[in-house]
């Protein structure tokens, strides 16, 4: 559910933390945030950048392929704007 969400999130190109990706879907519990992130890496769409630092940082950037899904997105986002109306009169402000 989260991983088209976080893709979306990632789309500027800007690497994030995983505290920012966390603030910015807080309706995610962050455990399984940090799962989805984990199979993103996995599959190749994420790509993620450990700093020896002290303590440990860490940031997500999107690659090539996960970009590749970017136009699937766009075009969920805007099928849900263009039957926005069906869905609120069915559930609501949930």
């Amino acid at each position: 559910k989260w991983k088209s969400c976080i893709l979306d999130e990632l789309r500027a190109g800007t690497p994030m933390r995983p505290s920012e990706i966390h603030k910015c879907l807080p309706e995610a519990a962050p455990r399984i945030l940090d799962i989805q992130l984990k199979e993103l890496v996995e599959d190749g769409l994420v790509a993620k950048t450990i700093y020896p630092e002290l303590p440990p940082r860490s940031e997500y950037n999107i690659t090539e392929l996960g970009k590749t899904l970017l136009p699937i997105i766009d075009a969920m986002l805007q099928w849900g704007e263009e039957h926005f109306d069906i869905f609120e009169k069915k559930y609501g402000n949930k």
